[in-house]
């Protein structure tokens, strides 16, 4: 087919550079062919990548669970720190406070001593202005 007429039909040697079904048919197992070399190609390289996300994930999972195990130890340790201390603590208020009720107990038992020894002495002058009025 000539460029200058359009409309005048097909002659051979305009369909010697046409295609036959043949040579289609072999271009389509051609293509199909490598479609699927380039579908197996990335199908592996996808699984690979799988794979190594696979055991980055899982080496990511194992960090954490230590990581999750350690932050727990050290939480049960503080905890454990945190209740003797409590312990302590208490323990020193006790002894204290023992130890104040300990002194209010002796005050008030010389208290009592210094008011005891303060009716004596005045029952004692009273006896000696008795005795020396005599």
């Amino acid at each position: 087919m000539s460029d200058n007429n359009k409309s005048a039909p097909a002659t051979k040697d305009d369909l010697k550079e046409l295609a036959t079904k043949t040579e289609l048919k072999e271009l389509g197992q051609k293509l199909t062919g490598r479609i699927d070399a380039v579908e197996q190609k990335l199908t592996d390289k996808i699984d690979g990548v799988e794979q190594k996300l696979t055991g980055r994930i899982d080496s990511v999972a194992v960090e954490v669970a230590k990581t999750n195990l350690r932050i727990d130890r050290m939480e049960n340790n503080m905890m454990e720190t945190l209740r003797s201390f409590k312990s302590d603590i208490l323990s020193s208020i006790d002894a204290f406070a023992a130890e104040a009720l300990s002194y209010r107990n002796h005050d008030t038992l010389r208290g009592r001593a210094i008011m005891d020894h303060d009716e004596k002495l005045k029952d004692h002058e009273t006896r000696l202005t008795t005795l020396e009025t005599k």
